[in-house]
């Protein structure tokens, strides 16, 4: 039994002469045999197959009929990239015909529409959805061409470098499309590192698009991006390939520095590994420090290095927990905390840290932090594992440093941080925190640190002429964004700045702070001069 079937893949009759094809897909179902309780079984074979079997159900529709009038769906058994295998649940002994019906865009658009926004996007980007609401983007099939063409973004830092989701000028277009950066993974260093305000990229916690995708949305932005008519290849489809980001690499030592190791260690299955351990940084005298790199093994939630504050008067009892290169593991395996490692905590200072794997920040010419002669820094790791099999966790971290006389403006650490927060359970809530600025200060980095229920974290001047100002905003806890601001923001002696998240609490429980992923933090980071 074989059958030659229309449909959105290699073209044959309809082919057009520019290259372009109109979707027709060729294949070939063939017998398999009896399934159980005489069900017969057939499978799709040839050259579609990985085609086939990745997308059907998105438009496509396996029937069989007696008499070629009635037709009825058939059921799907088995769907991989060498074989899809359908059940039909009808008498074994009367002879059927087989057909497969394909109710999608034949369009370029439609098959993006269908085969691709449909299964990796729709789901968040749906009617009523937290990420619809916060993108002010819905991409179900009903409406996704209107909310994505010719439509500005709602993302802030995008709309002001003038981005649209997709234009229709075709090549003019592409460098403007903020579609385009989302999704374009190859690329996911130039877009956390150049645009960290644009948010995380695409599908948000899945596999990216796949290499044939990519091609085929590309083709189609810069043929203008056309609802209707075909302008891309199919068969580009086939290539199912995705980006894998480069591997974990240590740094090389910085020629003018200093470099810090968290050497290999465990961290168990289903667990968050979070620790301290102290540096000593054997500095005769003053470094001043300009340029911060981080290389992290992926698992990772943050690193941060803190400096330690010897001003408290309990300080000289505490300094003998801070045992140089020995790890301090703050959860202990019976889910509690430790309570001495907590107490370390309370002599923190912030100097710098992260969020993202790979991190490499230089301050403004002529601006350095200053690390006092003979200090060290207390190093927190902390991992997150949701896998059954034990992973592994490592770090690397340079400071690179300038000479004293190249110091125009001594840097000083922005650390705003609000432990109320209580979050009911089933709802969102928005927590307002405002702190006042001790000196007139000259903004140059910020970033924010919460965890998996934040949907967004916005800092603005509250008060006065400025009120309502926006100084950062981030929509991705994993990710948040360092914003570099040349020229720095300028916030005078006593304006007040409002952190303002809000959050959604999912679960059944209520949320309240804490130093796991899944209590809640309200930190914003940054420097200034």
């Amino acid at each position: 039994m074989s059958l030659a079937v229309a449909g959105p893949g290699h073209g044959g009759a309809d082919e057009h002469s520019d290259g372009h094809d109109t979707g027709g897909l060729e294949f070939t179902l063939k017998p398999k045999g009896l399934g159980q309780e005489g069900q017969f079984q057939f499978r799709v074979d040839g050259p579609a197959v990985n085609y086939f079997a990745q997308f059907l159900g998105d438009g496509f529709h396996v029937e069989s009929s007696t008499d070629l009038r009635r037709w009825r769906n058939v059921d799907l058994l088995k769907a991989t990239s060498e074989e899809t295998v359908f059940e039909d649940g009808g008498d074994a002994t009367r002879s059927r015909f087989y057909r497969v019906r394909y109710e999608g865009g034949t369009s370029t658009w439609g098959i993006i529409r269908d085969r691709i926004l449909g299964p990796s996007c729709a789901g968040c980007h749906s009617k009523g959805t937290t990420f619809a609401k916060q993108s002010k983007l819905l991409l179900t099939p009903d409406v996704a061409y209107g909310q994505l063409v010719n439509r500005k973004p709602a993302n802030t830092y995008a709309l002001e470098d003038g981005l649209e989701l997709v234009g229709t000028e075709g090549l003019a277009s592409l460098g403007k499309s903020f579609l385009w950066e989302k999704i374009n993974t190859a690329e996911g260093q130039h877009f956390y590192d150049d645009h960290p305000g644009y948010g995380s990229l695409m599908p948000l916690g899945a596999d990216p698009l796949t290499d044939g995708e990519l091609k085929f949305i590309l083709q189609w932005i810069l043929e203008g991006a056309p609802e209707h008519g075909v302008v891309a290849k199919v068969a580009d489809l086939d290539n199912l390939e995705r980006y894998a980001p480069p591997p974990f690499t240590p740094l090389d030592k910085p020629e003018s520095g200093i470099q810090l190791h968290v050497e290999p260690f465990e961290v168990p299955a289903n667990f968050e590994r979070e620790f301290f351990m102290y540096k000593e940084l054997n500095n005769n005298k003053p470094v001043y420090v300009n340029r911060v790199q981080i290389e992290m093994r992926s698992g990772s939630h943050h690193f941060l290095a803190y400096l330690l504050d010897s001003s408290s008067p309990f300080f000289s009892f505490a300094k003998q927990l801070f045992v140089p290169n020995k790890l301090r593991d703050l959860h202990l395996s019976n889910g509690e905390d430790d309570p001495l490692v907590l107490a370390t905590m309370a002599f923190h200072d912030f100097f710098a840290g992260t969020q993202t794997p790979r991190f490499d920040y230089e301050f403004p010419d002529g601006v350095a932090l200053k690390l006092p002669a003979q200090t060290g820094l207390d190093l927190n790791t902390h991992y997150v594992n949701r896998t059954g099999d034990p992973s592994t966790g490592e770090v690397y971290m340079n400071l690179h440093t300038i000479d004293k006389a190249a110091v125009k403006h001594e840097a000083k650490i922005i650390n705003m941080n609000n432990t109320d927060i209580e979050l009911p359970p089933n709802r969102e809530t928005t927590v307002t925190a405002d702190f006042r600025a001790p000196e007139t200060m000259n903004i140059f980095q910020l970033f924010s640190h919460s965890h998996e229920k934040t949907i967004e974290f916005r800092v603005e001047i509250a008060g006065g002429k400025r009120d309502g100002e926006l100084l950062y905003i981030s929509y991705d806890w994993e990710h948040p964004p360092v914003m570099k601001f040349d020229p720095p923001l300028v916030v005078k002696r006593g304006e007040k700045i409002r952190l303002k998240t809000t959050y959604n609490n999912w679960t059944d429980e209520t949320i309240n702070f804490g130093l796991r992923s899944t209590d809640e933090m309200m930190i914003l980071f940054g420097a200034y001069y």
